[in-house]
């Protein structure tokens, strides 16, 4: 069952955005807000546990994913889901649900039976991930998170990383902005933009070619570059693609 729509759209994942100004469009490398790592191949997901009510204690447990899981309990595509935890102390973790054994995904914990179950072979894990019993050789990977100020839980996903380039595309009349990347198949994408720096992101349409309504949200990957157009602004603004995680 999906997690409210509130819960999805938090992930940001974005290489460069766009300002526009007296002197033109000028690119902008935001790589301190933006990337969390200036090497390897991590993307930062940013949640907000409140939007989840399981989390609000000890044993709480979700798993959220960016391809679906298909019924050999693996993910149908290069993206393997995660799990968020809250702790008998209080904190949050994340960790990895790919079980170490054959890849299929664990479940959720469950406090019934004190553990996370692979539903392939049976291994068994504990709240903090670590290994109880079963094929496993060892316990779930942990991801490197930090709980912030304002409450959300800021989590470095391996392999989310993905570059975001832009043109600008004159149609005579107007301008658009096509911005460019990798689309992961069936990963689900939106755009985003920011008025001033310090404003919250706000969702915007998009188009699928350079004349196209804006009427799009939301995009399906195909394993392929994909390109979207959205309109230029008239003074200025910071654009990111992002992709929507869902709790399955």
């Amino acid at each position: 069952m999906e997690a409210p729509r509130r819960s999805f759209v938090r992930t940001l994942l974005l290489s460069t955005a766009w300002m526009s100004g007296v002197s033109g469009m000028k690119r902008l490398h935001l790589s301190a807000e933006l990337i969390p790592s200036a090497e390897g191949n991590e993307g930062l997901l940013s949640i907000q546990p409140s939007d989840y009510p399981v989390l609000s204690q000890s044993g709480g447990s979700i798993r959220l994913g960016f391809n679906p899981i298909r019924s050999n309990h693996q993910p149908d595509g290069t993206l393997q889901p995660l799990l968020i935890n809250r702790l008998e102390d209080g904190t949050l973790k994340a960790m990895s649900a790919e079980c170490p054994h054959g890849s299929c995904a664990v479940r959720t914990y469950s406090t019934g039976s004190q553990s996370h179950v692979c539903p392939c072979h049976a291994s068994r894990f504990r709240l903090d991930g670590s290994r109880i019993s079963g094929p496993a050789p060892f316990g779930l990977e942990t991801y490197p998170s930090e709980e912030q100020p304002d409450g959300s839980l800021h989590v470095l996903v391996p392999r989310l990383r993905f570059t975001l380039s832009t043109q600008v595309v004159d149609l005579g009349q107007s301008q658009r902005l096509r911005l460019t990347f990798a689309a992961r198949r069936k990963v689900s994408y939106e755009v985003v933009r920011r008025r001033q720096i310090n404003e919250p992101w706000e969702r915007v349409a998009f188009a699928g070619s350079e004349q196209g309504a804006l009427s799009q949200t939301e995009l399906d990957g195909e394993g392929l570059l994909a390109s979207v157009y959205v309109e230029a602004p008239d003074h200025q603004g910071l654009f990111a693609v992002r992709i929507l995680p869902k709790e399955y």
